[in-house]
Parts: structure tokens; sequence; C-alpha cells
């Protein structure tokens, strides 16, 4: 069958990571606990490694993805309800009321409800409207639906998996909606698994026996009457399939082309994923079954897709529920993973070395994932790259609310053994800038004695400071004495400096995010300042910072734009291993530029 360009190009499932495998095997056998205490979570965390491609996978943007289609089938009385009730509980669904709304919404994970082909549109605009057709056709006399729909359903469910792919989604639980769909889960895999139906079919939402009778009957005739091999998977979905279950398997293998995991639901879920690896064989690595529902063909289908259960709770809800439960004991695994100590951390002994730990080839990209999307890292980078040491400012006072933001930034500030020394002193009274301001322009007058001739000229042009100017100046101190004995200050003895100056660099990058320029000046004497300001002797005042508003952040650095100096290229400031020596540096960088701007 011909699919549709879209499908076509769904890039390939790939193998998983064998060596991404091996080195999250290692690492749980690395870290303080007996080895492989954690059973079936450990196969998972190597697992999902392989899925991602990091040897220490991790999950920070879960999504829920829910299919809703109607089945012709359902008004052979198959099931305890009405056909209405699919388009009421993707209605409650999107109201936030269904059990699935409470497990997303306890867990603050999007769901997304899709109508691939409701006999009526949903009553609510939170449903998505991807309809192929209003409802299948009914298998038992007829064919659920025309190849080209068929396509089109896949199509649908691959194009809502990439949307929340490309919008940061790192793993898709599945689920499904459809009155009747139990039926055509049962028949698609008695045909799949070369099963009679009495072997696949169960009582879905609850029916007795001789409606139980009825509905293996039903699907007998469904199955006889398509007669298609399972070699041929696209005329067995158009058959005797649902628009929901192509949807599903469309966004299966969408999602496992890029490296995203799958954790699936119930039986239609796992019915979805068998006729999806007819087409692409490396899927069922891909996926996670939460449980195994009381549906025969569950387990059946669980068993050929080589997938074993995490959990057996009678669970027969459907809608993504089962999968949404056991959400939380999976990102609990991976924590486990990222967040316990190794035998080396704790300095006590590993008895599981062996001397087969050879080395192994580095993953074939990072080795974690980075908890930032792709536009706050550029956001971060710009932030960076836009950052200006800035001597003009308008008199206008600073939001406070901004104020104390941009200094919360400043005191988050990494620091060794968490000392902190700083103390930020907030200068916004006339006469105090006054007066700060006349100290750092006497210093600046006696610096220019330091150049001669033209440069020292084009010194004393130059305005390196704007106390009197900015509506607030920030001193930003260290306290030697403050924390005792701290790590790090043992050795290196400027490590509280270091530390204040880290201060320093975040307060400069969040005033530049908020729009609030800063101006570092250097001019001055730390006694004059002591003075003015009544700093005790033992407190160095590191920095006096102007903030204020600025009419325009220059393209370039003061010190650039006046061709005082240029920057160093990047590779000529860069060795490898030992001083001296060169290394090669890629040529790209985030920005497309050398470094930050000071």
């Amino acid at each position: 069958m011909e699919t549709s360009n879209f499908v076509a190009q769904l890039p390939p499932v790939p193998p998983l990571d064998l060596v991404s495998q091996e080195r999250a095997r290692r690492r749980l056998a690395d870290l303080i606990k007996p080895l492989g205490s954690l059973g079936r979570l450990e196969q998972l965390v190597v697992q999902l490694a392989g899925i991602v491609g990091r040897p220490v996978p991790s999950v920070a943007r879960p999504a829920a993805l829910l299919f809703a289609g109607d089945h012709g089938v359902s008004r052979q009385r198959v099931s305890r309800y009405d056909p209405d009730v699919t388009e009421e509980m993707a209605t409650a669904i999107a109201m936030g009321g269904a059990v699935s709304s409470v497990l997303a919404r306890s867990q603050s994970l999007p769901l997304q409800v899709v109508d691939v082909g409701l006999f009526h549109r949903a009553r609510h605009p939170g449903v998505v409207r991807a309809g192929v057709r209003a409802g299948t056709g009914d298998i038992r006399t007829e064919a659920a639906m025309q190849p080209t729909e068929a396509v089109a359903a896949v199509e649908a469910g691959a194009r809502a998996a990439v949307a929340l792919v490309e919008g940061g989604a790192d793993l898709l639980v599945l689920g499904e909606m459809g009155i009747g769909n139990t039926t055509a889960t049962a028949a698609l895999a008695a045909a799949l698994l070369g099963l009679p139906a009495e072997r696949t079919v169960g009582p879905g939402t609850g029916i007795d026996a001789e409606a139980l009778a009825h509905k293996a009957r039903v699907v007998a005739e469904a199955i006889k009457r398509q007669a298609a091999s399972p070699q041929d998977p696209w005329t067995v979905l158009t058959n005797i399939g649902g628009l929901e279950i192509a949807a599903l398997a469309g966004a299966m293998l969408a999602a496992a082309g890029r490296r995203v995991p799958i954790v699936l639901d119930g039986v239609t879920t796992a019915v979805a994923a068998l006729w999806a690896s007819q087409l692409a064989p490396a899927l069922p690595g891909y996926l996670v079954a939460s449980h195994c529902s009381p549906e025969p063909a569950h387990a059946l289908t669980l068993a050929r897709l080589g997938l074993e259960p995490l959990v057996d709770w009678q669970l027969r809800l459907g809608e993504g529920s089962g999968a949404l439960m056991l959400l939380p004991i999976i990102r609990q695994a991976l924590a486990v993973m990222q967040e316990t100590a190794t035998f080396a951390d704790a300095r006590v002994t590993n008895p599981h070395l062996t001397a087969s730990d050879d080395p192994l080839p580095a993953p074939a990209g990072a080795p974690v994932a980075s908890d930032f999307t792709a536009a706050e890292r550029a956001a971060v980078y710009r932030a960076i790259h836009v950052r200006r040491d800035i001597r003009s400012f308008l008199p206008d006072p600073v939001d406070p609310a901004a104020v104390r933001r941009i200094l919360a930034a400043a005191h988050e500030g990494p620091s060794v053994g968490l000392m902190q020394p700083w103390n930020f002193i907030l200068v916004d009274d006339w006469p105090t800038r006054q007066a700060l301001a006349a100290l750092a322009e006497a210093e600046r007058l006696r610096a220019a004695d330091n150049y001669e001739g033209m440069r020292r000229d084009q010194y004393l042009r130059l305005k390196v400071e704007g106390l009197a100017d900015a509506p607030c100046t920030v001193v930003v101190t260290n306290d030697a004495t403050r924390g005792g004995t701290v790590l790090g200050r043992n050795t290196i003895l400027e490590t509280d400096l270091l530390s204040t100056a880290c201060a320093i660099e975040n307060l400069w990058l969040a005033a530049r995010a908020e729009g609030v320029g800063v101006g570092w000046v250097s001019f001055y004497q730390k006694a004059d300042v002591r003075q003015v300001l009544g700093i005790p002797d033992a407190v160095d005042p590191v920095a006096l910072l102007c903030l204020g508003y600025t009419a325009h952040f220059p393209d370039q650095p003061l010190l650039e734009r006046v061709a005082w100096a240029r920057r160093r290229p990047l590779d000529a400031t860069v060795y490898h291993n030992s001083w001296g020596r060169a290394w090669a540096l890629p040529t790209e960088v985030p920005s497309g530029k050398d470094g930050p701007d000071a």
C-alpha cells in the first residue's frame, strides 16, 4: 500500500544504543546498593539508556497522548455502553474530570486528546480534531476503513507525536478511548498472532458470559471475512482495525524514530504496537509495558513483542490510566540512577568490580540530557553575548521587584562549601552616590598617569564609570571572616573572592535579561569606600556596580568600539593538557561568536 509522504519520511526506528546500555549496567553496579537489588527496574533503566542513547537517562518533560475513535461494530452490542459514550468520555477527559485527567494533573503532565474518528465531534475545544472519518465500518460485515483512511489515521497519530516531541516531550504515555475498540483489538490481535477469536476476545467493559460469546462470534466472522495474511499489515488494519489504533501506531513510529521512549497502557496500545512492529522491527525496544490487563490478547501480545509488564494489577480502564499510574515509578527508578552515590563517592570499596570492566567507548552524544530546551539554551547564550559594561544610564528608578530578582540571582552563585561571604549594599540616595562618584573620579584621574601621549588622551576621553548617573549603586562586599574554616580557602586563600565574583556574574546576566544595565566600577580605594558606607575594616568592598536602565545596549563592548583593545581569538587562549600546547577546538560555538562580552 502506498503511504503518505509524511509517514514515508518518518525517521527509521534505530537499534538501541548498546554502548550506553553497557555503561548504564556498570553504573548500576557501582551504586551503593546490592547488585541487581532493584530487579526489574534496573532492566528498565538499562532499556531507557539504550533508547535515548545516554548512559544516564532522564525524563524531564513527559507528555500523555490519547486518541479517540468510534467503531461501527459497537452497534453489534459488544459493549455495555452505547457508542455516544466515546464522545462523552473524550469531553470529560478534556474537562479534567476523568481518571486519566486526574492522574495527569497530579503529575503536572500535559495531556492531549486527539479525535481521529468520533461519530460526533467532541463538545470541548481542548479535544484536537484530526478526524479521518466518522467512526469505522462494522467489521462484522464490512471493512473498517478505506486504505487511504488507514494511512491518514497513521499519519494523524505521527503528526501529533512529532508536535509533542518537537515541543520538548522526552517520553510519551499513550492511551485510547473508543467504545467497541476491544472488539477490533481482539480481531486485529487474532489476525496478527494467527490465533482463533476465542483466544483473544475478553470482557472489555465487563460484559456477561452470553455477551462474551456473542462478541467472540463477531470477531470470528470479522477475521474470516477479512482473510488477509498477517504479513500484509496494511490490509489487516484496513479491514478490521480502528482509527485510534492506527493513530497509536503512527505515534509510536514517529516517537521511536526520534529516540523517545513510549509507555504503553492497555491491550489496545499493545496491539497497535504489534501492528507497528510489522513496519519497524526495532520498535519493541522502545516500548515500556506499564501493566497487563485481564484481556486475553494483552498477555499474548506482550509476549510476542518480548515485553514484560511492570505490574499486574488487573487494571482495565484504558484512556492511558495504567501507564499514567506507573510513570512515577519509572521516574523514581531514573532518579535512583542519577542521584544515588557510587561506591567511589561514598569512599566505600566496590565489591562488584571485575577485571573484565574494560573501558567502553563514549556514547554518540552527551551522557546525560540537557534540562534546558533549545530555546532556553539559546536565551542563556544570548544573555551572555549581549551583556555589556554600561556607562550611560537613564535617571528612572529600577522596578524594585526586578532589583529583588536580580539580587536573588546573584545570591544563587555557586560557592565552595556554600560559604557565600558576600553582602550587597544598595545605595540610592543622592549624597552617598555623589560621594562614591567623587572617589571614583579622583582615582580615574590618578590612573591616567599610567599612560602616555595619545593613549593617555584616549583614556581621559573614555567614560569609565556611571556612578553619578545610575539611580542605584550596588556595592558587593566580601567578608573573609565569615564561615570559619571554609572548604577551598585552606589551600587557595582567594577562594572567597572567587565565590563573590560568581555572585557578580550572576547579577550581571540576570540584569541583562531584565533589560537593566550594569556597569562595574573599579576605580576607588577600598578604605575610602569603607569610610563612606561604614563598612568594617575586615570586609572588602569588591565592586561598585552601577544599576539602571540605559537608552541603548551597544552592539560592541566599549573597549572594542573605541579601539582600546581587541579580543584574542579563543583558540589562542586554550591549551591542551599542558601550558602552551594548542588544542584543536571545534569551529562552531553556540552563538557563532568567540565568547561572552564584557
